[in-house]
């Protein structure tokens, strides 16, 4: 099932970045309010890189295990149904201006508060597990903090400033100061933190604990992949599925393997700021 998993999920992203190139969409649109698209290969070169010096620093690393924990076809089952409810919800038609706020804000109410309350009561607990006598925000051995920094340095270095990096972000097209900081702020809790607890540290360690590293890594990230179908849309279905399994899935690889390697999650959150809200420091 192991080798089912990781060949299944290497052929997805294959079968998505061919029909893209096939199809005459070479470019994606990183966000659901971008202006302008980026090249296929400019959304992957980043997470690639990256995760080729995670695999290098350290040279070797012990792997650090994590406690056994039930309750994986809750997780799948979120997964699965909050995305899809909200795309319902897109293609009925509602207001962008009330669906927007509400999908942001909902996302901590499923995909913590939920699977916390019925892991809760099915004894499957904890949601979030962590290494044997360690905190969730405190990684022991100092290796856990700096061996991801080479990673992330070339990560954002080629997302905003590479040779197939986008434009970057327009001051004159952003909001006001205050309403930036609230949007900032917001983007920060609900993605840059809540995704990365739910999709790397609850639902990727039970996949690692039922078919090994990496195919939970390719799972979890086509997990994640999925979870910007409601908001991500480039056209017909086929194209935006293809789009967001290259862009937003290849990004789920990289901080899979971040949190396989490192078990820190402070490190997550890095590479989450690093893409969604480090750029506008940098808006010309």
């Amino acid at each position: 099932m192991q080798r089912v998993v990781f060949a299944g999920g290497l052929g997805v992203f294959a079968a998505a970045l061919l029909g893209l190139l096939l199809t005459g969409h070479a470019e994606v649109r990183p966000s659901p309010d971008a202006d302008t698209a980026i090249s296929v290969w400019g959304a992957l070169l980043p997470p690639l890189a990256a995760m080729a010096l995670i695999r290098l620093v350290p040279p070797r690393a012990p792997a650090i295990r994590l406690p056994a924990v039930g309750g994986l076809g809750v997780l799948v089952a979120v997964a699965v149904a909050f995305p899809s409810l909200w795309y319902a919800v897109e293609l009925a038609g509602v207001d962008d201006d009330l669906t927007g706020p509400l999908y942001v804000l909902t996302k901590p109410v499923a995909f913590l508060l939920l699977p916390w309350l019925i892991l809760r009561a099915t004894g499957d607990r904890p949601l979030l597990p962590v290494p044997e006598g360690e905190r969730l925000w405190l990684a022991r051995g100092a290796w856990r903090w700096w061996a991801a920094i080479p990673a992330l340095a070339v990560f954002f270095t080629l997302f905003l400033f590479g040779p197939l990096a986008g434009p970057l972000p327009d001051a004159a097209g952003l909001p006001p100061a205050a309403e930036l900081a609230v949007i900032a702020t917001l983007t920060f809790l609900t993605a840059n933190v809540t995704e990365e607890l739910f999709y790397r540290v609850a639902l990727q360690s039970r996949l690692e604990q039922a078919y090994g590293r990496w195919p939970a890594i390719v799972a979890s990230a086509l997990f994640f992949a999925f979870m910007h179908l409601p908001n991500h849309g480039q056209g017909t279905l086929a194209t935006t599925l293809a789009a967001i399994v290259v862009f937003q899935g290849a990004f789920g690889l990289m901080t899979g393997y971040l949190w396989a390697r490192y078990r820190n999650v402070w490190v997550l959150v890095a590479a989450h700021t690093l893409s969604n809200t480090a750029p506008l420091l940098f808006a010309t």
